[in-house]
């Protein structure tokens, strides 16, 4: 059984949960089915992603494209809309041509910002699934380019099963999307991995070493939806109540600048020599072992892949009360749920571990015991691997035949190039002289002199 997936990202600095999930739910489908093929449409040029891939020995191909939901404000201009349409289109047609020589059973697309596989898979009528495991607009500030709901139903038209990565998710997609063709699918983390990494000695002090109070740690991309700014709040409403406490963030940054702004939020809270930024790491999960307790302070996550691996390592997590994070965090046993737009509300329940003893080291165990329940649920890869497989052989949507030339429509306008101007004029004219244009229509009429239409 051959299975063509299809991703968006290159992975330039990190792999991202999406990429990880992916990876993740293959390897376990390769375990499972000795007769599974996987091969892999992702978007150029190479990173970690197809470094990933070359380490297990799959297959891929590469391709130019965007996407329908971009980080720009839209409209983008005319001149750019056209030149990335030409690109987007003429990456459809090579997938195309790609898939009609794999032949594959299935199209699975893993990215809710690039349509181009489904747009191949269901211009030859071949089976296709999608995974959604972001919301793009509300947690990365992306911008549809025809609007949420609309783009949510175009993928509910192009699959013949949608999958999100939490039920918050789920009930949001299915504000477009017929909810019987959605099914939930948690991401799958190999425990022994985490715990194994976890033990291992951090690359840089994550602590300040005269900080004796409560240590907390946030692992995640540095922005602003990623919600550290109120980790820091937090702790300068902890200090403000005499408690002592220090934060370790970890992760990369991809707006410059930005860690200077938390840089000041922290000094101007009185709390900056209590801050420290890791930065990218290989290994996170050091940090996380250094923690007493862990924070998800994001406006909103799809899943929360930190979440469970917070849980996994036996920290007990405070997360915000949206997305798919609530769905993990048990309150009062495996830690507490905060409203995101409530700094007060994180800082008090920080405090709760930083005055009660043992209460950290409690939660932890019951943290590192509730993954087994998360992951072995109805939610987890095997039923997903189960349900992609039944779509074999199924009957699929397919779009009508002239959509394969209207495809291949912006990347024959692209072609005119720095004449576009003299070419489409000479075409004008062309047409004015066939027997299909102006001149050709008028001829055909009884009675007009050719020598008087042509002008001789």
């Amino acid at each position: 059984m051959r299975v063509i997936f299809s991703n968006h990202s290159t992975a330039p600095v990190n792999l991202g949960g999406a990429e990880r999930s992916l990876l993740k739910l293959v390897d376990d489908w390769a375990a499972k089915n000795p007769d599974f093929e996987p091969f892999f449409f992702t978007k150029a040029p190479t990173g970690l992603f197809t470094k990933a891939l070359d380490e297990r020995g799959w297959k891929y191909r590469a391709f130019r494209f965007r996407g329908w939901a971009l980080p720009s404000p839209q409209p983008a201009p005319v001149a750019e809309r056209t030149t990335f349409a030409a690109a987007d289109y003429q990456a459809v047609g090579a997938m195309i041509d790609e898939l009609e020589r794999l032949k594959p059973d299935l199209v699975v697309t893993n990215t809710l910002v690039a349509p181009w596989a489904a747009f191949a898979a269901k211009t030859l009528g071949l089976p296709h699934a999608w995974f959604v495991r972001e919301y793009g607009d509300l947690d990365h500030d992306l911008k549809f380019q025809e609007g949420r709901r609309r783009t949510l139903a175009d993928i509910g038209l192009l699959s013949e099963a949608v999958f999100t990565n939490s039920l918050a998710l789920k009930n949001h997609v299915a504000s477009a999307v017929d909810p019987e063709k959605i099914s939930v699918v948690y991401p799958s983390v190999d425990a022994g991995f985490v715990t194994e990494r976890a033990a291992q000695a951090p690359a840089s002090t994550p602590f300040p070493q005269s900080s004796p109070g409560l240590k907390i740690t946030v692992v995640g991309r540095v922005e602003p939806g990623k919600g550290q700014f109120r980790a820091i709040d937090a702790l300068g409403l902890l200090k403000a109540d005499g408690i002592d406490a220090s934060l370790c963030l970890v992760g990369s940054w991809k707006t410059p600048g930005y860690d200077l702004e938390l840089r000041d939020r922290a000094t101007a809270l009185g709390v900056a020599d209590r801050v420290t930024f890791a930065g990218e790491q290989a290994n996170p999960y050091p940090y996380v072992e250094a923690a007493d307790v862990c924070v998800t302070p994001s406006t909103v996550e799809a899943f929360g892949r930190t979440t469970l691996e917070y849980l996994m390592a036996g920290r007990p997590v405070v997360a915000s009360n949206t997305g798919g994070s609530a769905e993990l965090v048990e309150p009062g046993v495996t830690g507490s749920l905060f409203d995101p737009d409530s700094p007060r509300e994180l800082a008090d329940a920080l405090a709760v571990y930083a005055t009660t003893p043992g209460l950290a080291e409690a939660h932890g165990h019951a943290a590192r015991a509730s993954v087994e329940r998360v992951l072995g649920s109805e939610f987890s890869q095997e039923a997903a691997i189960t349900r992609l497989e039944g779509l074999v052989g199924q009957p699929a949507y397919k779009l009508p035949e002239i959509s394969r030339y209207w495809f291949a429509l912006p990347g024959d306008y692209a072609s005119l190039g720095a004449t576009t101007a003299r070419m489409a004029a000479g075409l004008l004219a062309s047409r004015l002289r066939t027997r299909s244009g102006l001149v050709g229509r008028i001829l055909r009429r009884p009675g007009v002199a050719t020598r008087r239409i042509l002008g001789r």
